[in-house]
């Protein structure tokens, strides 16, 4: 990634944290969702598009890999940000550092995984265990967002709009997050079939 790439992507993720923020501040939480919808929906299209712009460059497949995890580590660590910004100083909600910490963890982990597959890039190698572990996780990874959204969908319990809920602006981040993990998600696997085991 380029200095301006990564100042591009502070900018992006940083302003999406500031109207996160403001929305909630202001009880408004059509705002909350389309600032997470925009944020999430820009990390899922700079991770798509570069994944494809690997593959027809002939790119190794620890490569591709290792953007594919990286975007995904963008997706968990906004959302644990813009959960943690949200309930120290504005919001109150009990639940909110589990899911700080689980949103935390696994962006560390996608980053350290994505730093791994790069190390292998560089060596011009492909670990066929790393590669399957990393498909493992990629299906693991997309059955649970898939049960998170249906699960945000089906109990009457999850408002979105309803700002007496504490709840309401973790939930939107959530959904949005979830959203966006099991697009990349699928669509890694997709993709990833191209490539012989």
């Amino acid at each position: 990634m380029s200095i301006h790439s990564a100042i591009a992507w502070g900018l992006i993720l940083g302003l999406g944290l500031v109207a996160v923020v403001m929305s909630v501040k202001a009880g408004e939480p059509v705002g909350l969702l389309s600032a997470a919808a925009i944020v999430n929906g820009l990390i899922v299209a700079a991770g798509v598009s570069g994944r494809r712009a690997l593959v027809a460059s002939g790119a190794s497949r620890s490569s591709i890999e290792s953007l594919t995890a990286r975007h995904m580590g963008l997706i968990w660590l906004w959302g644990a940000a813009a959960l943690l910004l949200v309930y120290v100083f504005i919001l109150s909600w009990r639940e909110w550092p589990h899911f700080t910490a689980a949103f935390f963890l696994a962006g560390v982990l996608c980053l350290g995984f994505s730093s791994q597959l790069a190390k292998d890039a560089a060596k011009g190698r492909d670990d066929a265990t790393m590669l399957k572990l990393g498909r493992y996780l990629g299906v693991g990874q997309l059955v649970g967002m898939l049960a998170t959204i249906a699960g945000l969908a089906i109990d009457p319990d999850k408002e979105l709009l309803a700002t007496a809920d504490a709840d309401w602006a973790g939930n939107g981040i959530l959904l949005f997050g979830a959203l966006a993990l099991a697009v990349v998600s699928a669509h890694a696997l997709v993709d990833g079939k191209k490539f012989s085991p």
